[in-house]
């Protein structure tokens, strides 16, 4: 739901910014937490609790919350910069009777920000046959004994892109995209390692400020490439294969700094983000149709664009918390948000840190 003034740079540089590791940090700690929980379950078990929490959710937040996303975006011709740009006449109930229609954008079922859970669940089976599988000390022990050889999976990633981004770009539809899958799926697989050889996650940390240290110039070299109109900063001038390699170099060390330093940062227990965790599923699910409501319900507030961007940023936090909390109190809105049945879910160090 694009404002009637975009685009903006800022919003441009601040989106592209995020966007270095945040997907890629969940899936990376995806694995992490994957490798704990099969410590204590069979591969059975712990496929049984991800469709629990992944497909269940994703097959009611599909109708539920994503269904208005793009009815809002339907019945809204004059949004420029419209995703899909075939229109709508009536209300949400006559749309719902076209919006199983597939695919978005040329026709209208879609799982929009949700497309997450699928991906995450078809990382998820391969995993559950590892679980007795070894955990290969011996690249272990090199990089606990040199911790910078951490950098080297980095070139993996690269490779990776280098090879299938070109020929696929990113659809989150599933079934042909190939770079997201090899990107993500690495991630994920290397999370499950890390999960399994605590010790090379812990000499992360030896590394942490040299990482931080390449993570941002690198990010700062990527911006200094990327033309104006899409938030960069058109400095430099290099082709669009350097730049992107650019970045997924950033997103590597930038993935270190982070793992470096939160396990620092959460050696003790954090009372507000123990308070949070056990709604951080349903408040991902709830916020993005939250954002889309008030981004239509105020699409004339040309005005003041800060104080716009503001206001939802706040509104969507509350909203998407009180949400998140009420439907952590019963036990249908438990299931059908991913949570699991016992009200207070038991606390744990290490599934504190992966959240």
């Amino acid at each position: 739901m694009k404002d009637l003034e975009a685009p903006f740079w800022i919003a441009g540089f601040l989106i592209r910014f995020l966007n270095v590791a945040q997907m890629s940090l969940l899936f990376l700690l995806a694995g992490m937490s994957a490798a704990w929980a099969l410590e204590h379950r069979s591969g059975v078990a712990f496929l049984k609790e991800r469709s629990a929490r992944l497909i269940v959710p994703l097959l009611i937040g599909a109708v539920v919350l994503v269904a208005p996303q793009v009815w809002l975006e339907r019945i809204t011709p004059e949004v420029p910069l419209r995703m899909s740009p075939h229109d709508h006449e009536g209300g949400l109930w006559l749309f719902m009777g076209t919006y199983f229609r597939c695919c978005y954008p040329e026709a209208n079922f879609s799982w929009h920000h949700l497309w997450f859970l699928p991906y995450l669940f078809i990382y998820c089976l391969p995993l559950a046959f590892l679980s007795h599988a070894g955990v290969a000390r011996r690249p272990a022990q090199s990089m606990i004994e040199a911790p910078w050889r951490l950098f080297l999976p980095g070139l993996i990633l690269i490779g990776i892109e280098a090879a299938l981004r070109p020929a696929f770009p990113s659809t989150h539809n599933l079934v042909w995209d190939w770079a997201n899958h090899a990107h993500y799926g690495f991630l994920v697989l290397f999370g499950w390692w890390l999960g399994r050889n605590p010790e090379v996650e812990a000499s992360i940390g030896a590394i942490r400020q040299i990482a931080l240290i390449i993570a941002l110039g690198l990010i700062a070299i990527w911006f200094a490439t990327m033309p104006i109109d899409v938030g960069g900063f058109g400095i430099i001038e290099t082709s669009h294969t350097i730049r992107h390699l650019i970045r997924f170099a950033a997103e590597w060390c930038l993935l270190l700094t982070l793992l470096g330093y939160g396990r620092t940062l959460f050696s003790h227990p954090i009372p507000l983000l123990r308070a949070f965790v056990p709604i951080a599923l349903p408040f991902y699910l709830f916020h993005q149709t939250i954002i889309v409501l008030l981004g239509w319900l105020w699409l004339d507030w040309a005005s003041m664009t800060l104080l716009k961007a503001t206001t939802i940023a706040i509104l969507t936090t509350i909203l998407s918390i009180l949400l998140a909390w009420g439907a952590a109190q019963f036990a249908v809105t438990r299931f059908a948000t991913g949570l699991p049945f016992h009200r207070k879910p038991r606390f744990h160090f290490r599934s504190i840190e992966a959240t």
